[in-house]
């Protein structure tokens, strides 16, 4: 009697489950076909990313959505600035939103904590990185993106942690950059932020090194805590940027000596780190020269700099943790070279058909 009793008990569970668990079928219905759609920049998106593609690199998370549709909505947060919860609401009610992520129109739609666990399953299997080569690559075959130009540009820009500490510890020089005490400050969660002093400011967070092509398209960002050096890590942020051979590699002064020009031969790039003025002496008129021919170019890295903090809000990172950060920054590299190949493409007047 208690084996039978358990079975229907079990059998009543299985059942009320099956009732509440939402139906997130996104085939379009009967009402959809009457919904007249504005053109936008995200119709030129869908137009020149495969996004099968992008389902390839998905298959491996397990939602009840459609990957790609929660990746488009991820998307949208970015572009828009908006927290999983405004996010959740817009793709409720906003047609164009609803249309880029393929919803159905009478369809249910994910809700915030749908959004944040898809986005957190993707964090832990450090998909954003492989998703940013996969666009860049499609980028690259629609010409919208520089496949094999002649130089790149890269920088370290610094990431505010979200969250603030009580405490600054005694700081000790390192080159350009001063940095304080590497141990964790007890005062914040965000174990893994760190402060640095750099152009007379103190910063607690994070920097990301990022290489651009020669038109401010993304390539790579790599990000570490705000007290690693960029010295320090040099040759190893341009092995993962994964330069093609003969390629300039242009860099400020601040990664200015001689193992790390050593650094770029022995990778078979060519050197356009700028040079640093002697002490005591005055730089010749050549290195003077130099770096300006390398300033000019390099600019490139520095608006794309100020796009992600003004637009896309990286002046101040929105998780906690430098697994969380990278992530965060590569997904804003993929929103902001998707925007800037849209406008490539009008710009060409490929939108006419």
């Amino acid at each position: 009697m208690q084996t039978l009793a358990f079975m229907i008990k079990y059998y009543n569970y299985q059942t009320l489950t099956k009732k509440m668990r939402v139906k997130t079928t996104q085939e379009q219905t009967f009402a959809d076909s009457f919904i007249n759609i504005p053109n936008s920049q995200l119709d030129i998106i869908n137009k020149v990313i495969d996004w099968e593609v992008i389902a390839k690199d998905l298959s491996h998370i397990k939602v009840d959505y459609s990957a790609v549709s929660l990746f488009k909505a991820l998307l949208i947060g970015t572009w828009h600035n908006l927290s999983d919860e405004k996010l959740a609401d817009s793709l409720s009610r906003d047609l164009v939103f609803i249309n880029f992520c393929n919803f159905s129109l009478s369809g249910n739609k994910p809700d915030a904590t749908t959004i944040g666990r898809f986005r957190t399953k993707l964090i832990k299997q450090n998909l954003f990185d492989r998703l940013l080569s996969s666009i860049n690559l499609m980028l690259e075959n629609n010409q919208l993106k520089l496949s094999n130009g002649k130089h790149v540009a890269m920088d370290a820009t610094l990431i505010q942690s979200a969250r603030r500490t009580k405490k600054i510890i005694t700081t000790h020089k390192t080159g350009e950059v001063y940095e304080i005490d590497s141990n964790p400050i007890q005062y914040s969660d965000d174990k893994d932020a760190r402060w640095t002093f750099k152009a007379g400011k103190y910063t607690y967070g994070y920097s990301s090194v990022v290489t651009t092509d020669a038109n401010g398209l993304i390539n790579k960002a790599t990000t570490h805590p705000a007290n690693d050096s960029e010295m320090t890590h040099f040759e190893e942020n341009v092995k993962q940027a994964g330069n093609q051979k003969g390629v300039r590699v242009l860099y400020d002064k601040g990664a200015a000596s001689q193992a790390n020009s050593e650094a770029l031969k022995a990778q078979k790039l060519r050197d356009g780190i700028m040079r640093k003025k002697p002490k005591g002496k005055q730089m010749s008129h050549w290195n003077k020269l130099r770096n300006k021919a390398i300033s000019k170019r390099r600019f490139v890295v520095e608006r794309t700099f100020g796009t992600l903090k003004r637009t896309y809000g990286l002046a101040r990172s929105r998780y906690i943790g430098l697994e969380k950060v990278a992530s965060e920054v590569n997904l804003k590299a993929i929103a902001y070279n998707l925007v800037r190949a849209a406008n490539v493409y009008i710009n060409k007047g490929l939108n006419t058909a």
